[in-house]
């Protein structure tokens, strides 16, 4: 699927394909444009010692995955004394077994990605510092995530998130989630990895495919071997690299520019110090408004309804570890947003009146932090490597989650069939690695497509916000509104992720034709060396493109919650509208809500398994218990609800 993408700035050089770098051999041919003292810079590559430190980055990551594969065989050699599947339950959630901090820790890894590293500064060199606001608004995520979904998610013991969609609406309407679950994974994880990959190519000129297959190899490795339990302390050495790797490149970018109040000036003097923009437009790439509720309706919709972030809760055996997961998680990830920010604002800073985008030295605003890292640092031996294996980390971990999340949803999708019930402790583990591998092979078949995406950044958070969005939008309609019916909430899903997909791709060709979508700020040329610069021609101004499709993107979560959530209402109330005035009966559905039912007098319901299944899990003991009975058989007594 086409995205959103940064479209050309309006008035802005254009360089023609011929003028790009040329890598041959493993050499950048072209030397890059100097900014402010008008001379040429050679071109800078991989020493031994910066390939040796990515190479440990790489063989660390593999060994632990390798050390939990076989120090879990060796414990569970000539023993099957454990509860059935058990070795599928220690692969996708490590039996609830893991410690707060590592789990956190592997949350914040597997939100990060690389494009968070690359994507970020090259959007505050384009429009701007407002981004810093998104660490911000992850905190407004905390007492919807903390105090409603994680309690849920602890109750109901799902393995995977989509299973509460088969209970309260229909098993179809659970595949049909799954599917477009795993639809929009594969394309991100992808995108997660070819994102490294460009940046190794930017310092090397190792080719990107070669280099995004190694990449895959490893990740698939530790994470088939090793389960959750590998994907987690892998997450967590990863992150201690990616936080080394980008203190390391700002703190010594910084020195060697003249300082903070230099970065400071610098962006003052080009328009770049705008953190507050308030105006309520919606078709503003960053506002106030939309960096602030729309990114935590995003943040809302990713830890609350996605899939990687709520495995990790059953990682951990009380409600109050989550919850204590999720503040750490947050706390992480606002310090990696700011850093970010200042990232993006050090590199304006370095190429202030030379812009390396308009001078033809890249071709993606994304190579901006890689041109950097070499231009300024290269120099310093083992700096590129430590900030390569930086990007290369948050990258792996974010695929490792994914696989390991996409393996539990299928797995989930099993529960029943002839084939899963007849599993034997050893052939469930295997199968879950082998579901594992297959979404491994298939992500990265889907790399190649990459490329024709766009930016990194405005790609991925368009992809995630719409799907999650409209995730989020069914648990609504499945917990808050009882009268809600299968119809209405596969008649939303469709709504929330094809109209705002609609809006992403229409966004993208519009784009791509010449008109006009979002508009960066100025740059300048006035200091690039004329010896090397290239010959500049002036871009035409393009017709503004069709409002809808101006709409930020930062709004694309709420967007798709609202539109899956109000047509799922509408055609619910339709659907039953129908039945009624045809006399017919309407087909049995749950509409309970297992946070909030209220207590009912003592009666005595008839329903199918799965119904029955949800209504036990709820368990009430009082006067006014609701008796249930599963095919004429009354149940054991339940247990008392807990706090929520």
């Amino acid at each position: 699927m086409l995205l959103t993408s940064p479209p050309r700035r309006a008035g802005a050089a254009v360089v023609s394909s011929e003028s790009r770098p040329i890598f041959h051999r493993g050499q950048i041919q072209d030397a890059m444009v100097a900014s402010s003292m008008g001379t040429v810079l050679e071109a800078r590559l991989f020493s031994w010692i910066d390939y040796a430190v990515f190479g440990a980055m790489l063989l660390v990551s593999a060994c632990i995955g390798l050390y939990h594969g076989c120090n879990g065989m060796l414990k569970k050699k000539g023993k099957d004394d454990g509860p059935p599947r058990s070795e599928s339950g220690e692969f996708l959630t490590a039996n609830g077994q893991m410690g707060t901090l590592p789990v956190a820790l592997s949350m914040l890894a597997g939100f990060l990605s690389s494009i968070t590293l690359m994507g970020q500064p090259a959007e505050v060199y384009l429009f701007g510092p407002q981004v810093w606001i998104f660490g911000f608004a992850s905190f407004l995520c905390i007492p919807v995530v903390g105090y409603i979904f994680i309690p849920f998610y602890h109750k109901m013991e799902y393995t995977s998130a989509y299973e509460y969609f088969g209970e309260r609406f229909s098993r179809w309407l659970q595949l049909f989630a799954s599917t477009m679950f795993t639809v929009q994974m594969v394309i991100y994880l992808a995108l997660v990895l070819y994102a490294p990959a460009l940046a190794l190519h930017q310092v090397t000129g190792l080719d990107t495919n070669a280099v995004v297959t190694v990449m895959y190899v490893v990740v698939i490795f530790y994470t088939t071997i090793g389960g959750m339990k590998a994907v987690v302390w892998t997450d967590c050495f990863q992150v201690v690299v990616l936080y080394t790797s980008m203190l390391a490149v700002l703190v010594k970018g910084t020195m060697d520019i003249g300082g903070i109040t230099t970065v400071w000036e610098r962006n003052l003097q080009s328009g770049r110090s705008n953190f507050f923009n308030w105006d309520v437009d919606p078709t503003e790439r960053y506002t106030v408004w939309g960096t602030l509720f729309g990114v935590a309706f995003l943040h809302i919709s990713i830890y609350g309804a996605n899939q990687l972030q709520v495995q990790r809760y059953r990682t951990v055996a009380t409600i109050g570890q989550a919850r204590r997961m999720l503040w750490i998680n947050t706390f992480g990830w606002t310090v990696v947003v700011l850093m970010t920010v200042y990232a993006g604002m050090l590199i304006f800073a370095r190429y202030y009146d030379c812009d390396p985008l308009s001078a033809g030295i890249l071709s993606k605003a994304d190579q901006l932090f890689p041109l950097y890292v070499m231009d300024t640092l290269g120099d310093f031996v083992g700096f590129p490597g430590l900030f390569v294996a930086g990007i290369f980390s948050a990258g792996l971990s974010t695929v490792s989650t994914g696989l390991n999340s996409l393996a539990a949803i299928w797995w989930a999708e099993m529960n029943g069939t002839t084939l899963k019930n007849s599993l034997s402790q050893r052939m469930s583990g295997l199968a879950v690695k082998s579901l594992a591998l297959f979404f491994g092979v298939l992500s990265y078949a889907l790399v190649y497509v990459v490329p024709y995406m766009g930016g990194l950044a405005p790609v991925a958070i368009s992809l995630s916000s719409f799907f999650a969005g409209s995730f989020l939008g069914l648990f609504v309609l499945g917990i808050f509104i009882p009268w809600s019916n299968t119809a209405g909430a596969a008649a939303g899903l469709a709504a929330g992720i094809g109209i705002v997909g609609w809006l992403t791709v229409g966004g993208q060709v519009m784009s791509d034709k010449g008109q006009t979508v979002f508009t960066p700020l100025p740059v300048s040329t006035d200091g690039c060396s004329m010896a090397n610069a290239t010959i500049l021609t002036e871009h035409k101004t393009g017709e503004l493109a069709f409002v809808l499709y101006r709409v930020s993107f930062l709004w694309y979560s709420l967007l798709s919650l609202l539109l899956t959530v109000g047509v799922g209402v509408l055609v619910s109330l339709l659907y039953r509208w129908l039945f009624r005035s045809t006399g017919r009966k309407e087909p049995l559905h749950n509409d309970s809500s297992p946070i909030f039912k209220p207590s009912t007098v003592a009666v005595s319901i008839s329903m199918k398994p799965a119904t029955c299944k949800l209504l036990l899990k709820e368990g009430h003991k009082d006067e006014k218990a609701v008796l249930v009975t599963c095919n004429g058989r009354v149940p054991a007594e339940t247990s008392s609800s807990r706090d929520v």
